[in-house]
């Protein structure tokens, strides 16, 4: 494919004081055997050298913002406000593409209808300190119309992996519903995206997702504040895609067992045991159904 004459790619990046990272993503990107893109990096108010590193590459594709506040909805909006291709894809400040990524996905997009909304492709996870080590990828084998089953379990996300139609992306809000907890919200977007638009993917791992390269604190506190968050994204999932789960009762079944075990690391034994009621129901597999049991009675 001759990229200069191809659709422009909006790639964003959103970072802060992620200065000794960020070059393994904007080197990543200007390997990258498509030429058409550009790349726009939103710099939520970092008080580390990241602007500094990021004017050192001098490249004319990088579109750098420094804002004066952060937050991950803020910067996606900012990024996606700027961006002016047909496409937008995300990449993390510590993750990379290998270099046929954008290709192969603008590639096959190119040859689909305006009904499809996101071709996504696989991604690898290693460990930060061992680079070169694969611990396992992420391969979903899903295409066509997958509105129904999108909302049940996270098999279409993982932020970079997505290249969207970017007037699908405005269509959506432009943004991710970080409200819910940022982790998750690349897989709320892809499920409300698929209620309405079909999807595609190259069967191929294009991404690099690195892991374990510095952690909060693993204090109770840490585990509650997780455990609020679970129950704040589960209950909106719920809401947010009750139709579908109407039809398909079995498909709320991740949701059920992690607000089961949610409200049990809570001590909320009351609510913990209303949603393992509501899990059974989904006829769940006997170690999924005992481990929800046993949160209950020891509180974890």
């Amino acid at each position: 494919m001759n990229s200069e004459n191809s659709p422009l790619v909006s790639i964003i990046t959103i970072t802060h004081n992620r200065a000794n990272l960020i070059h393994r993503c904007i080197e990543s990107i200007q390997k990258q055997t498509y030429t058409n893109y550009e790349h726009i990096i939103i710099d939520g108010a970092s008080t580390d050298n990241t602007e500094e590193i990021v004017k050192l590459y001098n490249d004319i594709h990088i579109k750098y913002v420094k804002l004066i506040n952060k937050g991950p909805q803020v910067q996606m909006r900012a990024g996606a406000d700027m961006a002016q291709g047909k496409y937008v894809t995300f990449l993390d400040d510590d993750d990379e593409y290998l270099p046929s990524k954008i290709e192969k996905q603008v590639g096959l997009f190119e040859t689909l209808p305006e009904d499809y909304g996101i071709v996504y492709c696989w991604m690898s996870y290693y460990n930060f300190d061992e680079p070169d080590k694969v611990i396992r990828i992420h391969k979903t084998q899903l295409k066509g119309f997958v509105g129904d089953i999108a909302p049940s379990k996270p098999l279409i996300s993982g932020t970079p992996t997505m290249l969207i139609r970017r007037n699908v992306f405005e269509e959506f809000g432009g943004t991710f519903n970080d409200s819910i907890g940022y982790l998750m919200s690349d897989w709320e977007l892809c499920a409300r995206i698929c209620q309405k638009y079909k999807v595609d993917y190259v069967p191929e791992s294009l991404v690099k997702v690195y892991v374990n390269h510095g952690h909060a604190r693993l204090t109770t506190d840490f585990y509650s504040a997780k455990a609020k968050k679970g129950i704040l994204y589960h209950t909106h999932f719920l809401n947010e895609f009750k139709d579908v789960f109407e039809r398909h009762p079995n498909y709320a079944n991740l949701h059920y067992f992690n607000l089961s075990r949610c409200y049990a690391k809570l001590k909320h034994r009351k609510e913990a045991f209303k949603y393992h009621k509501l899990l059974c129901k989904t006829r769940p597999a006997l170690n999924q159904r005992v481990k929800s049991l046993i949160g209950i009675i020891i509180g974890r």
